[in-house]
């Protein structure tokens, strides 16, 4: 089956986000936790920060892997994260986007390569959880992204399930939340402000892209645009 490209003609019934590289700008507080992780493992330097960034939505343990570090390091880098929390910020109009769907009544979700214990901590510090229905984080399924199993969760969870997930949209910023969504048969949105190039997501066929937030208002519907949900070009 090919995956979906189109997305639906009328207003979503339901909203689910990648949260790195979507809804949180976690960039900084990712690279103060994976230098911690590098010198807690006796290694020279910061480490490759810029290669960690490309496994970006995968369980941290498995990320650790690629770089040949165990899993015992995932408590390391868990409490350097929670130390500068500080550095956690939302992308500008992000927040914005949130509290449109909410008073629409659109139930929103969080997918997220994250432990849902570390996925919370983020968005309170963020100041987005209030404004979601639902956070999924790694640790709750058998098979992480691209394996749909997340999202179908995601959508189980949210208020209306199952009907909500019937005109669902997915919006993520990687290639394993594309894939995630082609996987879960769910039109999916192409964050353009987080950690892949636009050259990159466009490769793996989403419906739309979305330069930034206010690009994905439009194709949400969330702006004078008109209503429902818009086709527009994503080359």
């Amino acid at each position: 089956m090919t995956p979906p490209t189109s997305l639906p003609d009328t207003p979503p019934g339901a909203v689910v986000f990648d949260l790195d590289g979507v809804l949180l700008d976690t960039t900084e507080n990712m690279r103060h936790a994976f230098a911690a992780v590098w010198a807690a493992a006796g290694r020279p330097g910061a480490g490759p920060f810029e290669s960690f960034l490309t496994h970006m939505g995968a369980p941290l343990h498995v990320i650790l892997e690629k770089f040949r570090l165990t899993a015992d390091y995932a408590p390391v880098y868990a409490a350097a994260s929670s130390a500068r929390l500080d550095l956690v910020l939302p992308y500008p109009g992000v927040t914005e986007v949130l509290r449109t769907l909410r008073a629409a009544g659109v139930p929103v979700g969080v997918a997220t390569g994250k432990s849902h214990q570390r996925a919370v901590e983020a968005l309170r510090s963020g100041g987005l959880y209030e404004l979601l229905d639902v956070v999924v984080g790694s640790d709750q399924v058998s098979l992480p992204k691209p394996d749909a199993e997340i999202l179908h969760t995601a959508l189980s969870l949210l208020p209306g399930a199952p009907h909500a997930g019937e005109r669902a949209v997915f919006i993520g910023d990687s290639v394993l939340d594309l894939r995630c969504g082609h996987a879960a048969r769910v039109p999916t949105i192409a964050a353009g402000w987080g950690q892949s190039s636009r050259a990159t997501l466009l490769a793996e066929g989403p419906g739309a892209f979305a330069a930034t937030p206010r690009d994905l208002a439009g194709l949400l519907a969330l702006s004078p645009a008109g209503p429902g949900l818009r086709e527009v070009p994503v080359g």
